[in-house]
């Protein structure tokens, strides 16, 4: 093991669920350094990279900053237990924030997510209908922090719900502040990584992008003038693509949702209060993050 700092706070989720924007606005603070890339996966996808690659992660920040970072396939419920135990090893002590989105408007997001990066084909209802699918296996909540609960103590795990944070006056912003001793102070009015009109990527952006020859930091760093003139080249809109965003707001069997709901029950039972009415046909009304 490394002797230098390791990560204080860990953002783990849920997908969709404005992870982004409590990244960004934590990098706002002068008393909090994080990862400059916000998709570390080292407990995932990088673990063989071992804990000196980790730790150089976070080798700017200055004395007394609080160190964080944010993967939201940490709570992917194919990695959750396997990230879990990593974290466990390498940072006993670390806090994780697990925020969380009303279950079914994040299976929404998540569909539209999907399409807009052009690995989804299928109609929303027929994507969800797949069993063991991914867009309520990510809204499976307790499932997904179960790994966490039996590895941390309770204190050393808070769990806030989207809509707490995005709305004003963000009393989870309030809530975050004091779970990692910070003071007081107002939320930030940024929204960070809104995605639900996004053009969809192009098929020379998405195989790009599959082949790792492009990465989305690199478009976003180029000229606004580049940007536009390759927009035909990166993303556009499109008749399929805008009708398989308007079939997210279909309805859904309520039946196909029975098991999701009882998973967050689990999880509301965990936490001693309600989280939401049950609400199958909710809609998406928020930024999503």
């Amino acid at each position: 093991m490394v002797d230098a700092r390791m990560p204080d706070v860990v953002i783990i989720g849920a997908m969709k669920s404005a992870t982004t924007t409590l990244y960004r606005w934590l990098d706002e603070q002068p008393e909090v350094f994080v990862a400059r890339s916000k998709e570390t996966r080292f407990f995932t996808d990088h673990w063989s990279r071992g804990p000196d690659w980790y730790a150089g992660l976070f080798a700017q920040a200055q004395a007394g900053q609080l160190l964080g970072e944010s993967s939201v396939n940490y709570t992917n419920p194919r990695l959750a237990p396997v990230a879990a135990d990593r974290m466990a090893q390498t940072i006993p002590q670390v806090r994780v924030i697990y925020i969380l989105r009303h279950p079914v408007e994040r299976i929404r997001s998540h569909y539209r997510h999907e399409v807009q990066r052009r690995r989804e084909e299928r109609t929303f209802v027929e994507a969800v209908r797949e069993p063991g699918n991914p867009y309520i296996g990510h809204s499976m909540y307790f499932t997904c922090l179960q790994p966490y609960i039996e590895r941390f103590s309770r204190e050393q795990i808070l769990v806030i719900r989207f809509e707490d944070l995005v709305r004003p006056p963000s009393p989870a912003w309030t809530t975050v502040l004091g779970f990692l001793s910070l003071d007081e102070r107002e939320a930030p009015e940024s929204a960070h990584n809104v995605g639900s009109e996004k053009a969809q990527w192009t098929r020379t952006m998405a195989w790009a992008k599959r082949h790792r020859l492009i990465s989305l930091r690199q478009v976003s760093r180029m000229p606004k003038s580049v940007r536009r003139a390759g927009r035909f080249v990166f993303a556009r809109e499109g008749r399929d693509y805008r009708a398989k965003l308007d079939g997210s707001r279909a309805p859904l069997d309520p039946e196909v949702l029975d098991g999701m709901w009882a998973d967050v029950a689990r999880l509301e039972e965990w936490m001693g209060t309600e989280l939401w009415e049950r609400d199958d046909q909710s809609l998406s009304r928020g930024p999503a993050g």
